[in-house]
This record gives structure tokens, sequence and C-alpha cells, in this order.
């Protein structure tokens, strides 16, 4: 399990991604941890922009549903369905979003939809932290509508 699989994605098919050289930090099978430096997205108040930020919470997310697919077998064709997101505090340098581990039986059950309708959803949520605090909480439901 590494985030390998993921950055190539990237590297191949997201260009967004590319320009803010977003990159997997860490996958363990439980959680992603994506990492984009300050520099691409920086704003006029020498934050993190939110739409670039809204991005790296976004594929968090969405970039573990795709790694748990591929450790699955499948090659996903993967849909946002529903999103929101709390800025709480300023993102003041590099944009660091973790995926919020869920239990593994909802995993299991996203998997079983699948095998049983050829689509399934997910609820997934990441968070980004500054200074030790809460920045940045993200909500989305992710939808697998196939394979390619």
């Amino acid at each position: 399990m590494n985030g390998e699989a993921l950055d190539n994605f990237i590297a191949k098919y997201l260009p967004t991604a590319q320009h803010m050289q977003i990159s997997v930090e860490d996958y363990d099978g439980s959680s992603l941890r994506l990492h984009a430096p300050l520099a691409p997205s920086i704003n006029d108040k020498l934050t993190a922009f939110g739409g670039s930020i809204y991005v790296v919470a976004v594929m968090a997310c969405w970039g573990m549903v795709y790694m748990r697919c591929v450790d699955y077998g499948l090659d996903p064709d993967i849909v946002v369905a529903e999103a929101s997101i709390e800025y709480l505090r300023p993102v003041t340098g590099d944009i660091v979003a973790s995926s919020v581990a869920v239990e593994e039986k909802n995993w299991q059950h996203f998997f079983d939809r699948f095998e049983e309708r050829g689509k399934a959803k997910i609820n997934l949520s990441s968070e980004i932290i500054v200074n030790g605090e809460v920045a940045v909480r993200f909500k989305g439901l992710y939808a697998i509508i196939g394979v390619k």
C-alpha cells in the first residue's frame, strides 16, 4: 500500500492538481494525507487561496476512494455527489489535508453495494490542521458509478 497509483493518476489526468503540485504524503489503507506547497496557491493575504484549499480537501477524500478501490482491484469511475467545507482558520503554510478514517465496516458495505449494483456511495471527511488546530473541515459524499 502506497500512494503511487494516485500520484500516477494525478500526473496523467488532473492538470489542476498538477499545477498545485499535489502529491501523496502518506497512505496506510485507513487514511490518506495529501500535500500541496503554498507557493502555487498563495493569495494576496499570503495565505492559501480558499479554492486551492477546497481542491486539496476534496482530493484527500476522492483519493481515499480511489486508493481503496485500487487496493480492492478496481479501476473506478468516481464522482463527488455532495460536498461542504468549513474554513475555520487561515492556512498560512503548505496545504496538507488528511482524510478522516472511517470504520472498516463502512468500506465493506461500500464494496458490497458495488458488487450488488455496480455503483456505491460513501461519506468521507478530511481536515487541514494548522499549528495543531483544525483550520478546515470538509465533508463529501463520494460515489463510484462504474469501472473503466
